[in-house]
């Protein structure tokens, strides 16, 4: 029909939408964002610069920045239309952070954190978001909190040697501990503990036992783990705050045993004593109820034998006399 729109064919709309779509795709992949490579480390109370690049550099004036830690809301630092928006910052980032963007219009911001926290240590996200495209980069701040100086001092005498105790505070991340002596042999400590202050920093406490007379003095070191610095402290051991021992003591020590031993032995050997003397008695007894028995059996055995004698003989008197009486007298009958 004439002065109708060409409609091209099914077969050419295929390749006009794949154009399409290559465009678009080539237009969202346009940029990425750099950072530094390594980890931007800082003392605890001073300031940090976090900063991103565009690759390849073009402004970000127009684009949506955002600074965040483990989620994407409530962010660190958000810069939209110009503008930086407080309303979806964190709490704990308020009025500590701002964005340097002097040179945004080739790419290149940074978050600046004033006043570090112990809080802040740990991962960031750089983000850039142009439309639909959104690229981000991360980086890792380590924050360095270098404690006091070690308070070393001695507790007194204690398990024949004397006890020392170091503290200090104000360290992150958690530091290394160390004992040593002067020639820098590392002693084994007897205590630590490590605790965390309201801000997050670590309080430390450990002691020593030292019962060698031939050390001397005894070195508290305190070590960061990120910088390597250490903070020590030194206190000198004289001999005479050692315990001495008595010569006396010494004797006791050597006898004690001994004493000890023959004790025991002869403790055991009047038991064992007392033992026989109980079974000895304890037989004897046994004897001599049974020899009690026999005699009293054999008394009750004669007496038995003179009642049956007596009894015996007095029926043959009486057998005598009726005998004799019959013979004197034919009709006499025993009564």
């Amino acid at each position: 029909m004439k002065g109708s729109p060409t409609i091209p064919p099914a077969g050419c709309l295929l390749p006009l939408l794949l154009l399409v779509f290559a465009g678009v795709s080539g237009e969202a992949s346009w940029f990425s964002v750099k950072g530094p490579a390594e980890p931007i480390t800082v003392l605890l109370g001073t300031d940090a610069t976090l900063p991103c690049q565009l690759s390849p550099k073009q402004s970000a004036a127009h684009m949506h920045i955002r600074w965040y830690r483990a989620q994407l809301t409530p962010a660190v630092l958000v810069f939209h239309n110009g503008q930086v928006q407080g309303e979806v910052q964190m709490p704990e980032y308020e009025g500590r952070t701002q964005m340097l963007g002097h040179d945004i219009d080739t790419g290149s911001v940074a978050l600046q954190i004033q006043q570090v926290q112990a809080s802040d240590d740990g991962l960031y996200h750089c983000q850039f978001s142009d439309g639909f495209t959104s690229q981000e980069v991360s980086i890792e701040l380590q924050v360095v909190g270098l404690g006091s100086a070690p308070l070393v001092h001695m507790t007194g005498p204690e398990n024949n040697g004397i006890r020392v105790l170091c503290s200090s505070s104000g360290w992150f991340p958690k530091p290394r501990v160390q004992w040593r002596d002067t020639i820098g042999d590392t002693l084994l400590s007897s205590s630590e503990s490590q605790t965390l202050d309201r801000d997050g920093l670590f309080h430390i406490e450990t002691s020593l036992l030292v019962t060698d007379r031939a050390i001397g003095n005894v070195i508290c070191s305190i070590q960061n783990p990120i910088w390597d610095q250490e903070k020590s402290k030194a206190i000198l051991l004289p001999e005479p705050f050692f315990p001495t021992t008595s010569p006396w003591k010494v004797a006791l020590a050597c006898i004690l045993p001994i004493l000890l031993v023959i004790l025991a032995w002869t403790s055991f050997a009047t038991w064992k004593e007392h033992q026989v003397k109980r079974r000895e008695e304890k037989q004897l007894s046994k004897e001599q109820w049974e020899m009690r028995q026999m005699k009293e059996e054999t008394k009750s055995a004669v007496k038995d034998r003179d009642d049956l004698q007596t009894d015996l003989d007095r029926r043959k008197a009486l057998y005598k006399e009726d005998w004799k009486m019959a013979l004197l007298y034919p009709g006499y009958r025993p009564v």
